[in-house]
């Protein structure tokens, strides 16, 4: 066991996993909103339906979704999945989850998570001023958007629904997005 159910200390534990990691953006994220690569990066962890890294490099195909491969986090770092699991169990532990996205120092802008399926599960991490999440609940400018500090606890919300970004902020910051984007699920799971 990892974690022992204090929000911030197991956000320190946290971070110190996520400081190990090289979190390098891939070319969606890069033409979303570029980073250089030495500050920080927005890479996936868990499956993709892309199959290939680069036209000579594929993926592997994943144990246990059909048509789906594991991203490279995933192949260097499998021993993640147990952690995040663990730490999803302990702080939302009726939400069913396949993919992770991991940001470092990604100031994000506004966007919909067009390819994610339901709610997802926004943490973040470090010592950083600034860098709340703004999510527009209303949409198209109906309501105030709202601001929220992903440090204080878990944000739940549809990212596929509703715009969302990120304040500019001073300092590292990293956040984990738990989702799903595996259409059909029930469908792929290999058995």
């Amino acid at each position: 066991m990892v974690f022992i159910g204090d929000w911030e200390k197991d956000n320190k534990k946290m971070e110190s996993y996520l400081d190990d990691l090289k979190i390098v953006s891939g070319s969606d994220r890069n033409r979303l909103h570029y980073i250089n690569k030495k500050i920080g990066g927005s890479a996936l962890y868990g499956t993709t339906w892309k199959s290939w890294i680069t036209p000579e490099r594929n993926r592997p195909p994943s144990e246990k979704y059909t048509g789906q491969y594991k991203t490279k986090l995933l192949v260097e770092h499998p021993e993640l999945e147990a952690i995040f699991r663990e730490f999803a169990d302990l702080y939302f532990p009726d939400f069913f989850w396949t993919q992770v996205q991991i940001n470092k120092n990604y100031p994000i802008p506004k966007h919909i998570d067009s390819v994610n399926v339901g709610e997802s599960y926004l943490c973040a991490f470090g010592d950083f001023k600034g860098g709340e999440t703004v999510v527009d609940f209303g949409g198209m400018g109906r309501y105030a958007p709202c601001n929220l500090d992903p440090r204080k606890k878990p944000i739940n919300f549809n990212g596929s629904k509703f715009e969302h970004w990120v304040e500019p902020f001073e300092g590292k910051r990293y956040s984990l997005v738990f989702f799903n984007n595996i259409k059909n699920i029930e469908k792929k799971m290999i058995k």
